[in-house]
């Protein structure tokens, strides 16, 4: 039977000190009953070191990474990890965990012995697309939300729950707020190939897991958290356009595309994609959607021009 004595927290944080503190008081009241929390720091300054020194806890842990990427954070937290955490939570450095997230989680472990990861439940005001926009995306399979549901429908189609009424199997776990059985990491880690910012490394790495096991990865609406989703770090919109793209595109390779119906939907996605961009500049057309246009296409003409060298994972991410 697990505990929460058996988990490590991983916080992979990029010159975002004040959103950290804050998700660290978030957690404050459970600290001594964590087994341990590591910081893994890729910031350009020590704001982040002085405050976690602040802290003076034994089982608050500091790690200085120098490469800024999401994926080589996350995996430099696990290679940091005691061999007594049984249980690897990552969260990012702007949640906070609602009371009794943390025996949720271990209740889910305990009560589904086949779980290899369990993941918390947020709603973040705005989430749910409009009407149009939810018909669009549900139509050719990309990403959207629905009841209850927490599937892969091709790389580019992450459902995510609009409401969870209890807990759920799913093929996929958000990367904010995710725990894995330590054991997971003997198979696997996140592919480092993904930089920076790193998008969609949560969604490559979960639903790895599912395939690997069918039915391992659970939701549940009882561990709740708040996604505050700081503005600190963002990065500008052509940067993310191409980012998105290109991880989208490698990930569509290295795990789908096995047959021609897998390729097909991919095309098909990429076809609605880009439909719905152009239907919300002309619904809108603002300097900003057009800017948002343009970056889309140029990053689409990128890939699909450069699409021997994506397929490994090469790619080129503008400052």
């Amino acid at each position: 039977m697990y505990s929460v004595k058996d988990i490590c927290i991983i916080i992979p944080t990029y010159n975002r000190a004040e959103d950290l503190r804050v998700t660290l008081e978030s957690i404050k009241p459970y600290i001594a009953r964590l087994g341990e929390i590591i910081i893994v720091d890729q910031s350009t300054d020590d704001l982040t070191k002085k405050l976690v020194g602040s802290l003076r806890k034994k089982n608050i842990t500091y790690v200085r990474s120098d490469v800024p990427a999401l994926t080589v954070a996350r995996n430099r937290g696990v290679k940091a990890a005691s061999r007594s955490s049984k249980l690897i939570l990552f969260i990012d450095d702007d949640v906070s965990l609602d009371k009794g997230y943390f025996d949720e989680i271990v209740r889910v472990f305990n009560e589904h012995p086949n779980a290899l990861g369990v993941g918390g439940y947020y709603l973040a005001p705005g989430m749910c697309e409009g009407r149009f926009e939810r018909a669009i995306r549900r139509l050719f399979l990309i990403e959207h939300h629905a009841r209850n549901s927490a599937r892969v429908l091709s790389a580019y189609g992450a459902v995510y729950p609009s409401e969870l009424d209890s807990i759920i199997a799913a093929q996929w776990i958000p990367g904010f707020n995710m725990t894995f059985k330590r054991e997971i990491f003997s198979k696997m880690k996140f592919d480092e190939k993904l930089r920076r910012y790193s998008l969609a490394e949560d969604f490559d790495f979960t639903y790895r897991v599912h395939s690997l096991s069918p039915g391992s990865l659970y939701l549940t609406p009882l561990a709740k958290l708040v996604h505050r989703v700081s503005s600190v770090e963002r990065y500008p919109a052509k940067r993310i356009s191409y980012m998105n793209q290109a991880h989208h595109f490698y990930l569509n390779y290295k795990n789908f595309n096995k047959n021609a119906k897998e390729a097909v939907i991919f095309l098909w996605a990429i076809f609605g994609i880009t439909f719905l961009r152009i239907a919300l500049y002309l619904i809108k057309p603002s300097m900003r959607n057009r800017l948002k246009l343009y970056y889309y296409f140029t990053s689409l003409v990128y890939c699909m021009g450069h699409l021997s060298d994506v397929k490994k994972g090469i790619f080129y991410i503008p400052d």
